[in-house]
């Protein structure tokens, strides 16, 4: 439109310097000096608008898998924590003595093992001039193989035994920002997989999701453009995105779409989509 605008205001300038030719007025300023650009061509990308927030990509409630007393807190609130740190001590010494039972039980199982295999090894020789009926000798085999069975058994109840242990120190399972301790030391806390005592949360930092909602008739608009090749679809590619927070001026942040929901919500109208940021400074937060 600019160029139009412009060219009809040149041509009822022309109009009005030619009426003023046919009756010149004594003492008539000149016409303004007028400057005229050529227009210019270029590709102009078109952004839409949306509001969201920020959530981590992996969020962990850390619990025990084995019960006790909590003996010791080994992190500060809202630290930043490394995969594999020690967040909680539980009270070992039951695990310390279970291992070393399991230890015994396994050796006199060995034990047990070593005599039935002497007398199958006697048995075999004696089989064959029949000094030794073949029931004796299939009895001797038969308890040969359960006492190796029972060692085999006991051998797995003391490995169960030392990851037990092993369990009674909580390490941080991802890398993030720990928050505050839910229980302190000296408590007594419940392990297992249903009605583990939660210990604390810990959301990662970088890499950060943006999760927002987009209307309907964006997401039509989208998947025709897609459809025609103007713009391929986020599922397929990942375009890129900014974000700005709410003290910036300006989209800042840049990132790209790594999702697109399946569904449309009946109820809202909306879709959900989802982009990824990088946060090495730790500046996004969850929540945003």
């Amino acid at each position: 439109m600019p160029p139009a605008v412009l060219i009809i205001s040149l041509l009822l300038l022309a109009h009005a310097l030619g009426g003023c030719d046919s009756r010149p007025t004594a003492g008539a300023p000149p016409p303004p000096p007028v400057t005229v650009a050529r227009p210019l061509e270029k590709t102009i990308t078109e952004w839409d608008e949306y509001t969201g927030r920020f959530t981590a990509v992996e969020t962990v409630e850390v619990r025990a898998r084995v019960s006790g007393f909590i003996d010791s807190i080994h992190f500060s609130e809202g630290q930043v924590v490394k995969q594999g740190d020690l967040l909680f001590v539980i009270d070992p010494r039951p695990y310390t003595f279970a291992v070393e039972q399991a230890k015994a039980d396994v050796e006199r199982a060995k034990a047990k093992l070593q005599i039935a295999a002497l007398d199958l090894q006697r048995a075999t020789p004696l089989v064959r001039s029949q000094a030794v009926t073949e029931r004796e000798f299939e009895t001797r085999r038969s308890t040969e193989r359960d006492a190796a069975a029972q060692v085999a058994s006991l051998e797995a109840a003391s490995k169960q035994a030392e990851l037990n242990l092993e369990w009674t120190q909580v390490r941080a399972p991802i890398a993030g920002r720990i928050s505050d301790k839910r229980v302190d030391a000296g408590n007594l806390i419940t392990g297992g997989q249903t009605g583990a005592t939660l210990l604390t949360v810990i959301v990662s930092i970088d890499p950060i999701h943006f999760v927002f909602d987009g209307s309907e008739a964006d997401f039509l608009r989208y998947m025709r453009l897609s459809a025609t090749g103007a713009r391929p679809s986020s599922r397929d590619v990942q375009n890129p995105v900014a974000v700005r927070l709410a003290d910036e001026p300006d989209f800042r942040h840049q990132g790209r779409m790594n999702f697109v929901d399946n569904v449309v919500n009946p109820k809202s109208g909306t879709i959900r989509g989802r982009a990824v940021f990088d946060n090495k400074d730790g500046l996004l937060t969850p929540g945003y």
